[in-house]
């Protein structure tokens, strides 16, 4: 492959899923960068007295965040905003957003060993300079 290859945006697989009352929604891929702010979207930052900054990993709302960043149209196009995950955390059965999680974990190659290297990297300790443009958390 060649510069401009890589660079073409890849066309996103996309994939139905169907919940037992007929309704439906679309789960796609992620791109690097959305994936990148997926995880940002797990990191908090926080202060202590000294004004020293430090970084904590954690996977609350990991579920409703991922689905946020993956639920979409049919033509791929997302339908939630960062900031959506809250509502739909408080909202959707368990069951329903664990469907559309194996989803969206099977497309975007998110293992049970990736969730917990998020979790065991908060143990790094990061500097307090980070420029992102991460999901809200």
């Amino acid at each position: 492959m060649n510069r401009e290859t890589l660079l073409k945006r890849d066309e996103l697989k996309t994939e139905k899923v169907e919940f037992e009352n007929g309704d439906f929604v679309y789960v796609r891929q992620m791109t690097g960068r959305e994936r990148d702010n997926f995880e940002q979207s797990l990191v908090k930052e926080s202060q202590d007295a000294k004004g020293n900054i430090t970084y904590e990993r954690s996977l609350s709302d990991f579920r409703a965040k991922l689905a946020v960043c993956t639920v979409c149209k049919e033509n791929g196009d997302p339908i939630f905003l960062p900031g959506d995950y809250g509502a739909l955390s408080k909202n959707i059965s368990a069951a329903k957003l664990e469907k559309i999680v194996n989803v969206a974990q099977r497309l975007n190659r998110i293992t049970d060993e990736d969730k917990e290297a998020l979790v065991k990297n908060s143990d790094a300790v990061q500097d307090g300079n980070s420029n992102s443009n991460s999901a809200e958390s």
